[in-house]
């Protein structure tokens, strides 16, 4: 879909939300996120799998294989999603050191799909996503200097936000941490967090507008060119 007054396609935010708690702290932060990108006059499509009763499994045949390997038709749709967004932005809670299960599954099915092992090695390309940024937002209860003394935070830095970028070729990634949130927790922390969420959104914004993010992706794309090339 492109602006019809532009000819191009517009700045388009996917938020893909993994929380089954409808009055979650995460269903705010998307609230807010997606507040922010409309006020900056961006779209923003939410994704959110658990209200949509995404299915996280992997079928056999969905596996990457041969020539006639087709997506499941949920998993086209979310492709489809993927393939017209601008910035890919997950937003869920830490549960035991990892995302939710439903979010995992999204990865496997979805951002994975017709992606095999070999492809992420190579970092070939998930068309749907090369080149694009990816911006995680994660709450845990636990404090973050607990985390960090368990190795979770390190661990998760490199499983799900480096692996994902480096291995889909895309053009980067950003990580909010936010901890503490349980309830009844201070209402003025609260709204602190929300505004880190809402400055992390605009600026997400100002940087798709100014072409921050491309830019960036096709100096980082000339570096790798080189570094095959010496």
């Amino acid at each position: 879909m492109t602006d019809n007054k532009t000819g191009e396609a517009p700045l388009r935010h996917l938020l893909v939300l993994a929380n089954p708690s409808p009055d979650s702290f995460n269903h705010a932060m998307a609230q807010t996120y997606a507040q922010a990108v409309r006020d900056k006059g961006q779209e923003v499509v939410l994704r959110d799998l658990y209200a949509l009763g995404f299915d996280p499994l992997l079928k056999a045949e969905e596996r990457p294989g041969g020539e006639d390997w087709r997506p499941a038709p949920d998993v086209a749709s979310e492709l489809e999603q993927l393939a017209a967004a601008s910035v890919i932005v997950f937003i869920y809670p830490i549960w035991f050191g990892l995302p939710p299960a439903i979010l995992k599954g999204y990865v496997d099915r979805v951002m994975g799909a017709g992606y095999a092992f070999q492809d992420m090695q190579q970092a070939s390309g998930q068309s749907a996503v090369e080149g694009k940024p990816l911006i995680c937002f994660s709450t845990s209860g636990a404090p973050l200097p607990w985390l960090q003394d368990q190795g979770q935070m390190a661990a998760l830095k490199e499983v799900f936000d480096i692996y994902l970028w480096r291995g889909l070729a895309m053009s980067r990634v950003d990580h909010v941490r936010i901890d503490r949130i349980m309830p009844g927790m201070d209402p003025a922390y609260a709204a602190a967090q929300l505004d880190r969420v809402r400055q992390q959104a605009e600026q997400a914004c100002g940087m798709l507008a100014s072409g921050r993010y491309r830019s960036e992706w096709e100096a980082e794309t000339a570096r790798r060119a080189r570094k095959a090339d010496s």
